[in-house]
C-alpha cells in the first residue's frame, strides 16, 4: 500500500512555468501546493524556457508548509525533457498527464531513478501524481493508483471529458470520481478533485458548494486554477468545529470503552464502533497535519 501519510494537500493551485507575476501571485497564496505548469498553460516555443525556470522558481515558493509539484507534458520525449528539469529537493511530486497505465507510470520512475541518484536524492523523493483524462486510464484506475510513487490522484475534467464526449460536470465525469476515492482508500493515496468544474471562479459560493459536495463525498482537496479558490478549497476540505467535537467525544468514548473492556459504547444515542472511532481518528489526523 502506498502511504500519503505526509501531504495534506487541499489546495493545489497552478501556476504557468513560465510566468513570473503569477508566481508572485501564487507566492502570497495559502495554498498547501503549487503546481508549476509546463503543460497546457505554457506555449510549445515557451517550453524550453520554462523548463529553465522550473527549478528556481520551485526553490522561491516552497516553504515548511507548501509543497510544489511540477505537471509535465505528454509525449513521452517532451515528459523526459520536463523532468530532467524539475527533479530537485524543492520539488515534492511530479504531475502526469494523461497517465496510460503501470507500465507509462513504471517508465517514468525509471528516469526519476536515474536523475534522483545523479542529484544525491534519495530513491523515491520524487512522487507521482497521476490525471485520469482517458478511457484508457478510467479502465487502468486500480492499477494507476497502486503503483509504487503514487501519492494522490485526480480526474482532469475537460480532457476525459472530451474524449467521452460528455459534459465535464456530467454524472459519467462524476462516476469517474467516485471511482477514484475508492481506488485512493484502498492504495492509503489521497484522492484529489472537485464535484464541479474548477474553471468557477467568478462565482464563489457556487465554487464553495462544489468543494463541500466533493468533501462529502470523500475526496480530500482539490486542483484550483485562481487563487480566490484556494481559502474556499483549503475551508471546505477541512473539518469544522462540530465536526472536530464529535470526533473528540468518539474518541474519548472508545477510550473509556476500552478500559472498561467493552469493543462498542453508546455517544448521543448512537453505537460508536472500530469503523466510527476510525472515522474519528482521521478527522482529527486531517487537523494535526
Amino acid at each position: 500500500m502506498n502511504q500519503a501519510e505526509d501531504v495534506h494537500w487541499r489546495s493545489l493551485l497552478f501556476v504557468p512555468a513560465d510566468n513570473a507575476r503569477y508566481l508572485e501571485k501564487a507566492r502570497t497564496s495559502r495554498a498547501d501546493a503549487i503546481v508549476l505548469d509546463l503543460e497546457d498553460a505554457v506555449l510549445t516555443e515557451h517550453k524550453a524556457e520554462a523548463r529553465s525556470a522550473v527549478q528556481g522558481m520551485a526553490r522561491s515558493v516552497r516553504t515548511g508548509s507548501r509543497d510544489v509539484l511540477v505537471r509535465i507534458n505528454r509525449p513521452l520525449s517532451l515528459a523526459v525533457r520536463d523532468i530532467e528539469a524539475a527533479v530537485c529537493g524543492h520539488v515534492k511530486a511530479i504531475v502526469v498527464a494523461k497517465s496510460a497505465g503501470a507500465g507509462h507510470l513504471a517508465l517514468l520512475s525509471e528516469v526519476l531513478d536515474e536523475l534522483e541518484a545523479a542529484s544525491g536524492l534519495s530513491r523515491g523523493h520524487t512522487k507521482l501524481l497521476p490525471l485520469i483524462e482517458t478511457a484508457e486510464a478510467v479502465a487502468r484506475l486500480e492499477e494507476i493508483a497502486s503503483s509504487p510513487r503514487v501519492i494522490a490522484i485526480a480526474c482532469g475534467d475537460e480532457d476525459l471529458a472530451a474524449v467521452l464526449g460528455c459534459d465535464p460536470n456530467s454524472e459519467t465525469v462524476i462516476a469517474v470520481k467516485y471511482r477514484l476515492v475508492v481506488a485512493a482508500a484502498l492504495r492509503g493515496i489521497r484522492p484529489l478533485g472537485l464535484l464541479g468544474t474548477i474553471a468557477e471562479f467568478r462565482d464563489i459560493e457556487k465554487y464553495r458548494s462544489f468543494v463541500r459536495r466533493s468533501h462529502d463525498a470523500g475526496l480530500k482537496g482539490t486542483l484550483c486554477i485562481h487563487p480566490s479558490q484556494v481559502d474556499v478549497a483549503n475551508e471546505g476540505f477541512a473539518p469544522d468545529d462540530e465536526q472536530l467535537e464529535y470526533a473528540r467525544r468518539v474518541v474519548e468514548a472508545a477510550e473509556v470503552a476500552r478500559k472498561s473492556g467493552a469493543a462498542a459504547v453508546a455517544l448521543d444515542g448512537k453505537m460508536i464502533d472500530t469503523p466510527v472511532l476510525r472515522r474519528a481518528e482521521n478527522v482529527l489526523k486531517a487537523v494535526q497535519l
